[in-house]
């Protein structure tokens, strides 16, 4: 019995060498993080989503998709648990993306070479390391794509359970929250065979199970703050977002809001990420919310919902200059190398250090928990060295997204492809979730994470579609 099945191992092995390689490296590389940066690596959010995940109710801030993960977890035994499963996760990823790829008969080293960005790529494998949403938030979002792709069409099974992992998505960051139109676009391509009563019920089995749970959040969060909302902070965030470039001098706006309006020029005003966080510096603090306005909300949802309201005056007011912001956020996701530009999060907080990055309070959170940060010199050397060329250029992921539109949309033999549907579900999923998050946050290389799972399938299946591959008229 064992002969038969080690020649079968082998056999597998030297069929899917390719992916073996990237996987195997993948695998060292975690290991060599989770040596580096012991037990994990705590940023300052790091900090409420652990404290949350002891209660357990909506925060202000962000959703409670994350200290739900948290909360799974066997974190008695200790903060190493929360890496351990982001890089099982990391590892899962790519399996899924290889494993897709191959039932739409892309090519084996195609379909291995797609899975290396999130295989390899250091950032990836910071941020793994880190107590952040990024991980499951690209997980939830990958297991959306692929149960909707998973079949030629859609079961009512995988539709459900589509619409759950894109609504766990959104609970964890917000920002996927229109993800849900190109995945019931998506339905209404794969129609092939079904009666229109069929595609319907998909379509609303998806859009209920997506829906329901967000719909019962945000009535959890009204019940707690006074607003049926995600969280009391987006119109907070959007007035970041649009402050810097807001020009006062010919906008209407009640007389509360006045106080919003910054004093600096143009061009010397704090950065988006001051204008969120700095009492000092960010007009935000002091605005005062009239009673009548505020309406029974707690302090912080009203003066958010009012810093939206100004926020949404200003892009009317100068729609031009927001679009123009929002383009260049976008585009900067797709820059050569991963630099610092004058007023962004700094980089170096998503990469790998010779010392063990200290945030707020979290030394002081991890000595109540009795666990002490360790960094392995050597291997943090390795590490620090590796991330100058372990990264995925993006250009490289610029042409993804172009060659998976392209294949979308039907250029040449793609026309007759069957896997334009494919094509579009990944391409317009990216573009939505990078597109909203340059509208809506300030640009941070952590945002870009989404890209490293979802253009780079996305390149393969255009490839193989602009190429004449798995032709289909269906």
């Amino acid at each position: 019995m064992r002969a038969p099945t080690a020649a079968g191992a082998r056999h597998t092995l030297a069929r899917h060498w390719v992916f073996a390689v990237l996987l195997s490296a993948g695998v060292v590389l975690r290991v060599v993080t989770s040596l580096a940066y012991r037990p994990a690596l705590v940023y300052i959010d790091s900090i409420g989503y652990l404290e949350n995940e002891a209660h357990l109710k909506p925060e202000l801030v962000r959703p409670l998709g994350y200290p739900v993960f948290l909360r799974i977890l066997p974190l008695g035994a200790g903060l190493w648990t929360v890496p351990l499963a982001q890089h099982l996760l990391g590892v899962a990823m790519a399996v899924a993306i290889y494993a897709l790829l191959l039932r739409f008969d892309v090519t084996r080293w195609l379909a291995a070479l797609a899975t290396a960005p999130v295989l390899l790529d250091a950032m990836q494998l910071n941020l793994e390391q880190q107590i952040l949403t990024e991980t499951l938030f690209e997980a939830l979002l990958l297991a959306g794509v692929v149960l909707l792709l998973w079949r030629p069409r859609p079961t009512l099974l995988t539709a459900g359970l589509a619409g759950l992992a894109l609504a766990g998505a959104t609970l964890t960051r917000s920002v996927s929250l229109l993800v849900v139109v190109p995945a019931v676009l998506t339905v209404l391509f794969l129609r092939a065979g079904l009666t229109a009563r069929g595609v319907l019920t998909r379509v609303l089995v998806l859009v209920a199970a997506f829906a329901l749970p967000l719909v019962l959040y945000a009535a959890w969060f009204q019940s707690l703050y006074g607003a049926f909302a995600l969280n009391g902070y987006s119109g907070h965030f959007l007035y970041a977002r649009v402050a810097p470039f807001a020009d006062c001098r010919s906008l209407s706006v009640p007389s509360y809001e006045l106080v919003l309006c910054p004093k600096q020029p143009i061009g010397q005003r704090p950065s988006i990420e001051a204008f969120s966080w700095s009492r000092k510096e960010s007009p935000i603090f002091r605005l005062r919310v009239p009673p009548s306005v505020a309406d029974g909300k707690v302090s912080q949802v009203a003066r958010s919902q009012v810093a939206g309201n100004w926020a949404k005056r200003v892009i009317l007011h100068q729609p031009f200059t927001y679009l123009h912001e929002v383009e260049k956020s976008f585009v900067r996701g797709f820059a050569p190398t991963r630099t610092t530009h004058t007023g962004e999060v700094p980089v170096g907080r998503w990469q790998f250090q010779d010392h063990y990055p200290v945030y707020g309070r979290s030394v002081e959170l991890m000595a109540r928990r009795h666990e002490h940060p360790q960094v392995e010199g050597s291997l943090a050397s390795f590490l620090r060295s590796y991330q100058r060329f372990g990264y995925t250029p993006g250009p490289l992921l610029a042409v993804a997204l172009v060659l998976g539109l392209l294949g979308a949309i039907g250029v040449g033999p793609a026309r007759r492809s069957g896997l334009r549907s494919a094509c579009f579900l990944f391409s317009a999923s990216a573009l939505v979730v990078l597109v909203t998050a340059a509208a809506v946050n300030q640009f941070s290389w952590r945002y870009q994470l989404p890209g490293l799972i979802l253009l780079p399938p996305a390149a393969a299946l255009g490839l193989v579609a602009l190429t004449g591959g798995r032709s289909s008229t269906a």
